[in-house]
C-alpha cells in the first residue's frame, strides 16, 4: 500500500476528514483497496512506490495537489481505468457533491 505521509497531512490538510478506504486483496503480486471518497473528504498525503491502476466506479470531480504547488481537477467517468506510474506522491479531494467511488491496483513487481 502506499505510503501514508501523516505529518504532512496534518500540516496541510488538516481540515478535511480522510475518505474511507479498505483493502479488498493484498497477495505477493497486488494490493487492491476500494476507496470512497464523501464530497469534500480526501485520501490524505500520501507516495505511492509502486505502479497502479485507478478503476473509476462513479462520476465526480478529484483535485489532486501535488508537492510543488500545482493542482489538477479529474473529472470521473465509471468504468473507465489508466496506468499510472511510480514514484507519484499527492493528495487527492472529492470536490464534487457526491461521492467517488474507486479501485485502486497497486503492482508489486
Amino acid at each position: 500500500m502506499s505510503t501514508k505521509l501523516n505529518e504532512k497531512t496534518s500540516h496541510l490538510a488538516s481540515e478535511r476528514k480522510i475518505a474511507s478506504h479498505n483493502v479488498l486483496l493484498e497477495n505477493d503480486e497486488m494490493i487492491v483497496t476500494h476507496w470512497v471518497l464523501k464530497p469534500g473528504e480526501q485520501t490524505g498525503w500520501h507516495l505511492h512506490e509502486m505502479d497502479y491502476m485507478p478503476i473509476q466506479l462513479s462520476q465526480g470531480k478529484l483535485m489532486f495537489e501535488f508537492p510543488d504547488g500545482s493542482t489538477k481537477e479529474i473529472d470521473y467517468v465509471p468504468r473507465t481505468a489508466s496506468i499510472i506510474k511510480a514514484p507519484l506522491e499527492h493528495n487527492a479531494i472529492n470536490t464534487s457533491d457526491k461521492d467517488v467511488i474507486a479501485l485502486e491496483i497497486e503492482f508489486k513487481n
